[in-house]
Parts: C-alpha cells; structure tokens; sequence
C-alpha cells in the first residue's frame, strides 16, 4: 500500500512540475524563445551520494535520449552539472564551508520544440519521481526560460 501511495506521490509531482513548466513556457515572461533549462539544488553532505546517484541516472537517460548533433529542431546543445562546496559567506571565504553541495544543472536546446520534447521524454524517464522528490526537497531554484548568452568551444 505504502509503495502505491508512494508512486503516486511521485506522479502528482512529476505532473506539478510539468504543469508549472509549460506554465512557465507559455508565458516566458513576455518572451517566445524559451529554449533552456536550469535548477538548483543544495544538498546535504549525508545526501549527496543518493542525489550524484539520481543525477548520473538523468545523465544517462539524457544520453539514451537526446541529440547533441541530429535534428536541429529538437537538438540539446548543452547539457552540464556543476557541482561545488557551499561556503558560508561566498564574500569571504575564511568563514569556512556550511558543510552542503550545491549541484547547478543547466540544458540548452536549439529551439524551443527541443525543450518540450525533453519535457514529453522526461515524464516517461523511470526515475522522473525521485528527480521531483529531490528537486521539492533541496531545490533553491528552478527556471525555464532564454539562453541569452554563451561561449563554445
């Protein structure tokens, strides 16, 4: 019963946060270009091997489902994670670290069809829910929004 009541936790989840995406898309803040995805988490440090865990599953159905060279409608031009010690005071690093992991995921895609097709994707991803749990648990920040600015190689 508790497995049921779990995964279903998990779906009413998933379906907020698509909900509040294509919300997000559709208004853009009076912009149409809403190519790019991001979030921010802080993470204990007695989390952060269930949440590297979770990131290298995304990391992997990224890769088993997207293109980083095919169709140029729906093409993922970059997918990265940053991961960094969270300091007490980023303005003076002598204080020390609080002891947390900030992880900063960002996907740009070349047009906005390829955003909504990795949302549509998400949502059939086997691990979308613990994703939604982590994401409601140690999320600071999430976005969905323009590319405005970037340098390649």
């Amino acid at each position: 019963m508790q497995k049921i009541y779990r995964k279903s936790i998990n779906v009413m989840i998933a379906g907020m946060l698509s909900f509040f995406c294509a919300a997000q898309i559709a208004s853009a803040g009076g912009h149409g270009e809403t190519n790019a995805f991001g979030f921010t988490l802080i993470v204990p440090e007695a989390e952060v091997e269930k949440v590297e865990a979770l990131l290298a599953s995304h990391r992997e159905f990224m890769k088993e489902t997207h293109s980083v060279d095919g169709d140029m409608q729906t093409r993922l031009n970059s997918y990265s994670v940053i991961k960094a010690a969270q300091m007490v005071d980023f303005t003076d690093p002598s204080k020390g670290m609080t002891g947390n992991i900030i992880y900063i995921l960002s996907e740009h895609y070349e047009t906005p069809d390829g955003l909504n097709k990795h949302l549509e994707a998400g949502n059939s991803w086997e691990d979308i829910g613990s994703m939604m749990e982590v994401m409601m648990t140690y999320g600071v920040a999430m976005g969905v929004g323009e590319k405005i600015s970037a340098m390649n190689r």
